[in-house]
């Protein structure tokens, strides 16, 4: 009993951590705009709704709403959009075509800031409805000024004179074809998207009104989420369900491997978990961290002595004060990382609660930041592909272990094995919920909310244990991402193997794949770590010899 608490206390964390550790960017890939379902949400993650009064039926707007919103961002956006249009039809006007896009582009960089900078207010006091609403409002004028700016390329694309000056910006046939519609035009094409925003919203506001309800047990609010989740699914293609986030992995393949996490790497969690509580000072990781007065300061300490180029970006981020710090106190209770790309200035948001991820969790963020100044990819085009990005963050930490001496001391390998621990459960309630999640999407049009949560329960039991339906956010605000976390694990095992044998190997690793883009679409996992030079770890072999080196490396715990 008293093991599996402590398993459900480190996986609660590891969670928390997890699912608020994102970035923000890749809201204007065409490929998430492919499907109408397509989760452009990740702005909202783990926001508690608030009631706007008005008597809402959960498959219909309001009688009062407008689809066309006026608003003085989206202006500026039309008139460049009808610009653009206008000089196609113009010959020999490359020039004036090449400065309408460039435009369109940096018009939404501008959207993005905007909206970014009003995020942060609102998540630092998310008790205050008009920082929501502000941050609310930029955030549809985005996604309106996308679909504005798609069918402006769509018709660019279509051109006689200047189709070729558009191939890079439309990678997906469905997008042209849905857009290249005879009947759409740009006033049909803002109803829509701000309807749709409308409905997905709604369903978001629902779930978090269930999840966030002190008056229903666990049982209640899983059914409510569980009927909500159908709801969402129904939307969605199997066939896109994956390639939305860019993967060159298909989700067969990760049912095919979830049995094989469950069987080699269980028993590993258990065994570091058991290590760990058997170790000298073991608990008071748990019981009395180690506390930071400013994270980032620590890392900057460090930073120098890995290479030139994270020091620098170490003491930029320090001395710009490029991050904000909250205590969880009525404010956002995750963590994310993301860029102005007008400002060219990063962005790194942290909750700090006090325990053993005090550190863990700027170092992880810090690695996205550092792995941001090589992007130079305009926020339209970003594809945000988060197998990459994990992998840019998860193995930061790894390579930050080798200063665990200096900033624990008597610490320093409970505090190591914790993110040994960290990793695997990463790998194994990853592939949980990404299991969980293609079998109630591949059942969607016959599964009853019972069956959904019994569906749940059945992989969760061993996987998760302790963790409800309703408590995994990013099933309902991003279906599909979750997989991420877990495929990002397992290579990042490789630099994790390399911290233990040849930490300047585990370096120069991460190195590779820190200037790999993670919002360019020519690549997707598998080419991103054969690149860098990492293991082929989606297969039952990597799996299994990973299993036996990180038993052996628990079994040697001292």
């Amino acid at each position: 009993m008293k093991i599996k608490k402590m398993i459900a206390f480190l996986a609660a964390l590891t969670l928390t951590w997890s699912a608020g550790s994102c970035t923000l960017r890749g809201m204007g890939s065409s490929s998430e705009r492919t499907e109408k379902s397509n989760s452009r949400n990740e702005d909202k993650e783990n926001k508690k709704s608030s009631s706007d009064g008005k008597n809402r039926d959960k498959d219909n707007t309001p009688a009062d709403f407008n689809p066309i919103k006026d608003s003085r961002r989206l202006d500026t956006v039309r008139n460049h959009v009808d610009t653009l249009i206008d000089d196609l039809t113009v010959d020999s006007n490359e020039d004036a075509v090449q400065n309408d896009i460039d435009t369109l582009l940096a018009d939404f960089d501008q959207l993005y800031e905007e909206y970014t900078s009003l995020t942060i207010p609102y998540y630092l006091d998310m008790n205050n409805d008009s920082l929501e609403a502000d941050a609310d409002d930029a955030a549809e004028d985005m996604y309106i000024a996308a679909e504005l700016i798609t069918f402006a390329f769509c018709k660019g694309y279509n051109s006689e004179n200047y189709g070729d000056m558009f191939t890079s910006l439309i990678h997906d046939d469905e997008v042209l074809e849905m857009y290249s519609d005879i009947s759409m035009n740009t006033y049909r094409l803002e109803g829509y998207t701000r309807v749709e925003n409308w409905l997905r919203d709604e369903k978001i506001d629902r779930f978090h009104d269930a999840a966030y309800d002190e008056d229903m047990d666990d049982d209640e609010k899983n059914l409510i989420c569980a009927e909500i989740l159908l709801e969402i699914l129904k939307e969605y293609d199997q066939e896109m369900f994956y390639e939305q986030y860019y993967r060159d992995y298909t989700p067969e393949e990760i049912m095919e491997l979830s049995d094989v996490v469950k069987e080699k790497l269980l028993p590993v969690s258990d065994e570091i978990i058991g290590e760990i509580m058997e170790m000298d000072g073991g608990m008071d990781i748990l019981t009395k961290p180690k506390e930071f007065d400013d994270p980032f300061e620590t890392i900057a300490e460090y930073a120098g002595e890995l290479s030139p180029e994270i020091g620098s970006a170490a003491q930029k981020l320090l001395d710009d004060e490029e991050y904000s710090i909250s205590d969880g106190d009525g404010s956002y209770n995750g963590s994310f990382t993301t860029y102005l790309p007008v400002s060219k200035k990063g962005v790194v948001y942290i909750t700090d609660n006090k325990d053993c991820y005090s550190l863990l969790t700027p170092v992880h963020e810090f690695g996205h930041y550092y792995a941001q100044t090589y992007d130079q990819v305009p926020t339209y085009l970003a594809t945000s592909n988060l197998d990459i990005a994990e992998i840019q963050s998860q193995g930061f930490e790894c390579i930050f272990t080798r200063f665990y001496n200096d900033i624990y001391g008597d610490q320093a390998d409970a505090m190591f094995a914790v993110k040994s621990y960290d990793l695997v459960n990463a790998v194994v309630s990853g592939f949980a919920v990404g299991e969980f999640e293609y079998t109630v999407l591949q059942n969607a049009a016959a599964f009853t909310p019972e069956d959904v949560v019994k569906c749940w329960e059945d992989i969760a039991e061993d996987s998760l244990p302790g963790v409800e339906l309703y408590m995994i956010n990013h099933v309902f605000e991003s279906p599909g991402y979750y997989i991420s976390y877990a495929v990002s694990a397992l290579a990042t095992f490789d630099i994790w193997e390399d911290c233990l044998s040849d930490p300047d190997a585990a370096l120069e690793k991460y190195e590779k794949i820190a200037r790999i883009s993670y919002n360019d679409s020519s690549y997707a996992f598998r080419s991103a770590t054969n690149e860098a030079g990492f293991n082929d770890v989606l297969n039952e072999d990597y799996i299994s010899e990973l299993a036996e080196k990180l038993m052996e490396y628990a079994k040697g715990i001292e």
